[in-house]
């Protein structure tokens, strides 16, 4: 996620990885697969276990933060032509004397990532000063199942992304909403069936693909209804967001009985509200 100012100019950036794994063994998934856990690899901290491995002592999140620091003030053109190469065991990483000295690990989704975010047709505008975060929100679907009577399992590890813009009253000045949903099949052997090489969408990039519009009661599209919450939301606290009113309706979803929101958005917004709030809290 980043801020970019008048001209195209990075003001500030924030990149984390949800990197989310499962055990699946003889075709079945953990049994205690509901109720799994996940951090995204900044949240790990010294968990995540790079500093013993780095060249210069550091751990993810510390790169991370030199990176962010260091493509402040560049254009989405300057960042993609920071210099790297290639190393023997394939990681890209930079020749860029200012950047190694604070990042020496593989940058090339990292620069993808930023340059991919400079270009977002959704992008919120907003004026003033405001400070970035950026956080992710695991958690394992229900369509999570081992594999068995011939039929494939799925893991299922959906993922909620928020980026926010907090201004220094503690309103959110601007706010982008996103999530992922990839789907890993295996056999009962525990073999992948699915492609590990197939491009996932973001239910925002796949617009009206997603295909909620047909079974919406206000005929709109997922898109459509998560930049309705994202407009109802902005202009509003941390504790405002979390007092939204909503109600559980019988298949489990969280939907609003806000009047205004629901206008827009019918759709569940419980994990909406959550990382959003989530996003906030970051903000020192």
């Amino acid at each position: 996620a980043v801020i970019l100012d008048a001209d195209g100019k990075i003001v500030s950036c924030a990149i984390d990885v949800a990197q989310n794994k499962m055990d699946v063994t003889d075709g079945e998934v953990p049994e205690d697969a509901a109720s799994m856990t996940f951090k995204s690899t900044k949240e790990k901290l010294e968990e995540y276990g790079m500093k013993p491995a780095s060249a210069i002592g550091k751990e993810w999140y510390e790169q991370a933060e030199a990176f962010e620091a260091y493509v402040v003030g560049k254009t989405a053109d300057e960042v993609a032509a920071i210099p790297v190469e290639t190393t023997d065991n394939g990681h890209v990483v930079t020749t860029d004397e200012t950047l190694k000295a604070g990042c020496t690990m593989s940058i090339s989704a990292l620069i993808d990532a930023t340059v991919k975010a400079c270009s977002d047709d959704s992008a919120a505008d907003f004026t003033g000063d405001a400070k970035l975060a950026l956080t992710t929100s695991t958690s394992v679907d229900s369509a999570t199942a081992s594999a068995a009577d011939g039929e494939d399992g799925t893991a299922a590890m959906y993922t909620s992304f928020a980026a926010v813009a907090v201004d220094g009253e503690g309103k959110l000045a601007a706010v982008c909403y996103d999530e992922v949903q990839p789907k890993v099949t295996f056999d009962e052997a525990g073999e992948i069936t699915s492609d590990p090489t197939a491009e996932i969408k973001t239910k925002r990039e796949k617009k009206d693909e997603y295909g909620m519009r047909s079974a919406s009661a206000i005929s709109a599209e997922w898109f459509e209804q998560n930049q309705a919450f994202e407009t109802f939301v902005t202009g509003k606290t941390s504790d405002e967001i979390s007092a939204i009113p909503t109600e559980t309706t019988d298949n489990g979803h969280v939907v609003t009985t806000d009047e205004t929101l629901k206008a827009g958005c019918t759709m569940s917004v419980g994990g909406m509200i959550q990382t959003v709030v989530k996003a906030m809290g970051l903000v020192g």
